[in-house]
């Protein structure tokens, strides 16, 4: 057996193995202290990358779910303004109506009643002005899609959140391929025609009239019982008839395929070609293109179909009467833009449009000339029900503004915050599976 003399190996390697005690229960003792598996890249360089790749997810989910619940605190504020709006708009509607009952009426009612609408446009106008979120006003247009004309024939009517702002100084061009047309029956109609005639007119929209001439009655005369029955009746119709050329003219007093009217009589070659065949007459809508893009045509209004790059769910009115180069409108897109995922690309998009009443029930043709719903009156029987035809329009616009915020509310916040909260739950989950400690162990 050696005797060593200088170098003590038992005792050298009772040390090694006391220190590597020591160095095992010392870190046993910190992993029992900070309750870790990993507390540096030392104890695991591959687990310390993951683990701490998974602290900023956690911190990242936490904070995209405090933006959503905040974001929909406003989505719910501005949906309950539109709400107020679309209730005075309905008072409107009540009182537009009332006043086109011209025969109870009197001049001291329809002041009365001009007064109270007056009082209803001042009152969304307000909700315009002051529905705030924070230090943000919320439906004052600063958060929406805003367009300028570049001339008098083509009039802005509203985008959407997919609508992207145009070239500053150029804008979107315009093109009109097929101009809008009201639907209109002209036919020569004599005495003899008129004699004995009956007429039947049904507008689209359901108001029917039919009148019975007896014989040897004047072509005139059959006429002015036609333009009687259709003013008792309502039809949006003009009724005329040229004496000279022994003409008559019936005309829809609106554009658009869907405005039109039938008609029938009980003569064969007169008027129709067929005695007893109802004709239908349709108007057309305007056809064309905005920035080279396809459009859907609506009456004079153009529409941005949706897959469109550019121009999606852009409407502009087309005022002019000529095929060809419109001009050009310059849209700016300022939507609110939410972060409410964890990587830089989740985020949305939500225009909040004006609801001030200039900027509402644009673009709809009537007799009394109103431009926009802050012009309305209700005077006379005429403008009142050109008035409902305004307070229609910006109902329309109302409904589109929230059944927007509706769905970005239901199908995205509210789906986004679901979907962060179990993220919420599994990824600390997963990360307390490679760091922390393990107590059985």
């Amino acid at each position: 057996m050696p005797l060593g003399m200088k170098n003590n190996i038992a005792s050298i390697n009772a040390i090694n193995h006391l220190e590597k005690a020591q160095k095992e229960m010392s870190d046993s003792l910190t992993r029992l202290a900070s309750g870790q598996r990993i507390n540096s890249g030392a104890d695991s360089s591959e687990g310390l990358v993951m683990s701490e790749g998974l602290r900023a997810q956690i911190a990242s989910v936490k904070q995209a779910l405090q933006n959503t619940e905040f974001s929909m605190s406003m989505v719910q504020t501005a949906e309950g303004a539109l709400v107020e709006v679309n209730n005075l708009l309905i008072e409107m509607r009540q009182l537009a109506t009332n006043a086109a009952n011209e025969g109870a009426n009197d001049h001291n009612t329809m002041l009365e009643l001009q007064y109270q609408i007056r009082s209803a446009i001042e009152g969304i106008d307000r909700v315009s002005q002051f529905t705030s979120f924070g230090n943000k006003n919320l439906l004052d247009g600063t958060y929406g899609t805003k367009g300028v004309e570049g001339n008098e024939n083509l009039l802005f009517i509203k985008g959407t959140t997919d609508t992207l702002s145009s070239p500053p100084f150029s804008g979107y061009e315009v093109n009109i391929t097929e101009l809008p047309k009201k639907a209109v029956l002209v036919k020569n109609l004599d005495d003899e025609s008129a004699s004995g005639l009956t007429i039947t007119l049904e507008e689209e929209d359901g108001a029917i009239i039919k009148v019975e001439y007896p014989e040897n009655g004047t072509a005139e005369g059959l006429v002015n019982r036609l333009k009687k029955a259709a003013f008792e009746e309502k039809m949006n119709l003009d009724i005329n008839f040229n004496a000279e050329e022994e003409e008559l003219t019936i005309e829809h007093r609106e554009y658009g395929l869907a405005k039109g009217f039938t008609v029938t009589v009980n003569k064969e070659g007169v008027i129709l070609e067929n005695a007893f065949e109802p004709k239908l007459f349709l108007g057309g809508d305007v056809n064309g293109t905005i920035n080279g893009e396809a459009t859907d045509g609506d009456a004079f209004i153009l529409t941005g179909e949706q897959d469109n790059e550019n121009t999606s769910g852009l409407s502009v009115a087309f005022l002019g009467d000529k095929i060809g180069n419109a001009g050009s409108v310059t849209i700016v897109q300022d939507a609110l833009k939410f972060q409410i995922g964890t990587s830089a690309n989740d985020k949305i998009l939500m225009a909040l449009n004006s609801t001030h009443s200039k900027l509402l029930g644009r673009g709809v043709y009537n007799i009394s000339g109103f431009e926009n719903l802050s012009q309305i009156r209700l005077t006379s029987a005429q403008e009142a029900k050109d008035s409902i035809r305004l307070v229609d329009e910006a109902l329309d616009q109302l409904i589109s503004m929230r059944s927007q915020l509706g769905s970005v509310q239901k199908n995205t916040l509210e789906t986004n915050i679901s979907e962060l909260r179990a993220s919420a739950e599994n990824v600390p989950a997963a990360e307390s599976s490679i760091r922390d400690t393990d107590m059985a162990l």
